[in-house]
């Protein structure tokens, strides 16, 4: 896969190579509806944060957001990468790196098996609300990506995804700009006027006697 993908041009050198790293980690891993290379997605974050300003160390956290959650990868191997990769530049690895921990996933299943989808979610939430700012953009930027594929292609996940989007929106208020805030919030509020509309259309159940 990865001899098929090319890096978008907008990416300066460093974030070249964190784009090669995040492909290189994902593998043949493919977004689940229209099973497209997983880079896909990472690439609009990163582009989203690029868009609004982010640092380049922001647009590499990006870049590398799941690689810690969804790759065999560890944080000790990302780590190394990092600081051979940011040696003698302005970019800090620990700071990439902090930010990547940041917008991995503290509560799954795995790691908190004695917990409920809810409970994990509350957990992850409340995780969230402590991260830092400039984590808290790249978050933004990432919930805008999935709510406008996961309206687009699943209406029945996007019943459990939304209302917990809604709720992780609440603590997301540091992030900067403040329109890109606004501007998450308008996806989530387009996806909910989609499953209330899918929900009008759907046909009544009549009880017959």
């Amino acid at each position: 896969m990865e001899e098929d993908l090319e890096c978008p041009l907008a990416f300066n050198d460093l974030e070249r190579k964190a784009w090669r790293f995040a492909v290189q980690a994902h593998a043949e891993q493919r977004r689940k509806y229209l099973q497209e290379p997983y880079v896909r997605h990472l690439e609009r974050v990163a582009q989203s944060v690029m868009a609004f300003g982010g640092t380049t160390g922001m647009v590499m956290a990006a870049l590398l957001h799941d690689v810690l959650e969804d790759t065999p990868v560890t944080e000790a191997e990302m780590q190394t990468f990092l600081e051979d990769t940011c040696q003698g530049t302005h970019v800090k690895p620990q700071e990439v790196l902090q930010l990547v921990i940041d917008l991995t996933d503290q509560f799954t299943k795995t790691q908190a098996p004695g917990y409920n989808r809810k409970r994990r979610k509350e957990m992850e939430r409340e995780r969230i609300a402590k991260t830092s700012a400039r984590a808290q953009t790249i978050k933004l930027c990432d919930i805008i990506d999935n709510t406008r594929d996961i309206t687009a292609h699943d209406l029945s996940f996007a019943k459990v995804y939304i209302p917990e989007i809604v709720a992780i929106l609440e603590v997301l208020k540091n992030a900067q700009p403040f329109k890109l805030y606004l501007l998450a919030c308008y996806e989530v509020q387009k996806a909910l006027y989609a499953l209330e509309e899918a929900r009008r259309n759907e046909p009544l159940d009549y009880e017959t006697t």
